[in-house]
């Protein structure tokens, strides 16, 4: 009898570490380590002077924000813009939709929009080249250079 309860208190024995060693820890998705994802920075400049800065943030999560701020020939931000929405990568094109629009100088607004724009990329040496047509309200991005912050 004493064999059994040794027995039995060694099976209970094992069985609680055995059950409580497996954990819910397994459920992290694996990272794609894409070289599109981060921040990256560049800028334009028109023949009237004026400059036009952009951040592009690409993350893992299909999110994207386009940040661009619009400095006159004297160096003076007159307009500051972001805009926020998702992106499919489908080769060498970058598919971007943007939801949300965000004025961030003069009368701050935000905007919900529904736009598309299709823009081609390559890497380089750790430059992002992206080109595409601008949409009727003239904005970005077309032949941007960006490095990688």
């Amino acid at each position: 009898m004493k064999k059994l309860n040794l027995w039995l208190f060694m099976s209970l024995f094992v069985a609680a570490f055995t059950l409580t060693a497996c954990g819910d820890d397994n459920d992290d998705k694996p990272r794609d380590n894409n070289p599109l994802f981060g921040r990256w920075e560049g800028q334009q400049s028109s023949q009237d002077g004026t400059t036009v800065k952009y951040a592009l943030t690409i993350k893992d999560d299909k999110n994207v924000t386009l940040e661009y701020r619009m400095y006159s020939a004297g160096g003076g931000m007159h307009n500051g813009y972001n805009r926020i929405g998702t992106y499919q990568i489908n080769g060498q094109t970058l598919n971007v939709y943007f939801t949300t629009f965000e004025r961030v100088t003069g009368d701050k607004e935000t905007f919900i929009q529904d736009d598309h724009f299709e823009y081609t990329y390559r890497l380089e040496n750790d430059k992002l080249y992206i080109s595409g047509e601008d949409d009727s309200n003239g904005w970005p991005l077309r032949n941007v250079e960006f490095a990688k912050k």
